[in-house]
């Protein structure tokens, strides 16, 4: 029992000797010894921000000066020991006297940034990654070569926290300085990329734009005008207007500018309708006429049929690479002018791009994967919608075209020459109308003399599609050009066959097409 009683006081001395311990033992762990000060000798001492070291005295301390205290804190404890706390980056130095004011010594104090902390997180985050990590007045420098731009970012991204850690050191200091007006502000620092991306990181994207679009339009247009007279009755009609007060029939032998003479028998002139004045009948393409003159009755009649269909077909395949990480752009098209009105009666043009464009940023990601912001146009000029101005002052007149466009704006993510689709239009329009006069246009066969009708259809499919690749360089020699082909025309095939092109000449048997060493 007695045995036990001794085992039990020890453990329970020991438990408490480990307690008080305890603290001393993490600021050990976080406050590293330095070399003695003695004898007036200087010695150097790099402590990270906003952790300690102590620095280990011979001789007691009675008097201290510090160089700034904004940049360290300095506490002596038991005399013996100097307590060095990093509060912003920089440098300063520390000047210690004993008793009898003799110099115990210099400490030059460099406050850095946490590197060996900032290292464990990048090693801990990104094991599979070598990078370098150094301290350059209020920066951070990275260096070294990461397998992908995703792990370049993530490491920019990691240490980009501890700068944000060193800005809440900055507000604090101004916040207890606050009466020192004239103090300028610290930069809070930044991030200094060194770091290369290794391996092929070159990306060719692959888009395709192939649109199809069909339209169809019938239309039916009857006009007429008659006149005629029956005794005491004066009657008519019209479709597509006309202008008449009244209809005056006259016997006059001498014809009036614009009426039209109704022969009556075999007399050279006779009746004139001087007050009948119809619009002029105009068949714009395709159409059917007609004519009726006799004693007492005038009908004129113009039918406007069309029936017209179109097709149009697009298809762009632009190709553009460069380097992961960085923007691309291609155009392949041109621009138009486009006047600006300006102060003081003036103008100024400005050019609006048209034609296939494509602009993309890819990024390789660690995975293989490649991520795609990607914008795609394709515009083209056409005449419908047109704008005409006319210059003031001047007989100059600017003809403003306009453009018929399918665009897309999008982010996707696709492994190496996968192909997805991102963007696709299925588009169906109608349109139909009926102009007629009440009643009369409903009947049968003539009813068509007082009704016009138009019918018109459009049907559009579109799809828009990219494939990326991971693209290295070739040799010479493989590259194909669309040049290759061409083989500029004979005068024999220009003149006598028409021809725009030559005939290849056809390769000897021997021939493989391989340059000889």
């Amino acid at each position: 029992m007695s045995y036990l009683k001794t085992l039990t006081r020890r453990s329970g001395l020991i438990a408490a000797v480990a307690l008080l311990a305890f603290p001393w033992m993490v600021q050990a762990q976080q406050a590293a010894v330095t070399p003695s000060l003695r004898g007036g000798n200087s010695e150097a001492l790099v402590v990270p921000l906003f952790k300690s070291k102590v620095v280990r005295l011979e001789e007691p301390a009675a008097r201290i000066s510090v160089g700034s205290p904004d940049i360290a804190d300095i506490l002596v404890l038991k005399s013996t020991q100097l307590y060095v706390l990093g509060k912003d980056l920089g440098t300063t130095n520390v000047l210690l006297w004993d008793r009898n004011d003799q110099l115990i010594g210099t400490v030059a104090v460099e406050v850095t940034h946490d590197l060996e902390s900032l290292k464990a997180k990048l090693h801990e985050l990104l094991p599979d990654e070598t990078i370098l990590v150094y301290s350059s007045q209020r920066s951070i420098v990275l260096a070294g070569r990461v397998s992908s731009a995703l792990a370049m970012n993530s490491a920019l991204r990691i240490a980009d926290g501890y700068l944000a850690q060193l800005g809440t050191a900055t507000k604090e200091t101004e916040f207890k300085q606050e009466s020192m007006s004239k103090r300028e502000d610290k930069a809070v620092g930044e991030i200094i990329n060194l770091m290369e991306v290794a391996g092929a990181q070159q990306v060719m994207l692959s888009v395709k734009v192939a649109e199809i679009a069909r339209t169809e339009m019938r239309s039916l247009d009857t006009q007429f005008n008659a006149a005629g007279l029956t005794g005491n009755w004066k009657l008519g009609g019209v479709n597509g207007g006309a202008r008449f007060p009244d209809v005056v029939f006259t016997d006059s032998s001498l014809g009036a500018a614009g009426r039209v003479p109704v022969l009556r028998g075999d007399a050279p002139f006779g009746p004139v309708i001087n007050e009948f004045a119809p619009n002029a009948m105009t068949i714009d393409d395709k159409g059917l006429f007609a004519s009726f003159l006799s004693d007492d009755f005038l009908f004129n009649m113009a039918l406007n049929v069309a029936k017209d269909k179109g097709l149009a077909k697009i298809l762009a395949e632009p190709t553009l690479t460069t380097l992961t990480g960085q923007e691309a752009s291609f155009l392949s098209g041109g621009e138009f002018p486009i006047p600006v009105p300006q102060g003081n009666d003036s103008i100024s043009i400005e050019f609006k791009e048209f034609g296939v464009g494509l602009t993309f940023l890819p990024v390789v990601l660690g995975s293989g994967a490649i991520n795609l912001s990607i914008n795609v146009s394709v515009s083209e000029l056409v005449q419908a919608n047109n704008v005409l101005i006319d210059a003031s002052d001047t007989l100059s007149r600017f003809v403003i075209p306009s453009l018929s466009k399918r665009s897309t704006s999008t982010t996707v993510e696709l492994k190496d020459g996968q192909t997805i689709a991102i963007a696709g239009l299925i588009n169906e329009s109608l349109r139909e109308a009926v102009n007629k006069f009440p009643g009369l246009g409903d009947l049968p066969i003539l009813g068509y003399l007082f009704r016009s009708q138009a019918f018109q259809k459009g049907e559009t499919e579109l799809l828009i599609a990219v494939t990326p690749r991971l693209a290295k360089p070739i040799a010479p020699q493989d590259l194909r050009l669309p040049t290759d082909s061409f083989v500029e025309p004979s005068d024999s095939d220009f003149y006598i066959m028409g021809r725009m092109e030559g005939k290849k000449p056809a390769s000897t048997a021997g021939d493989t097409g391989t340059p000889a060493e």
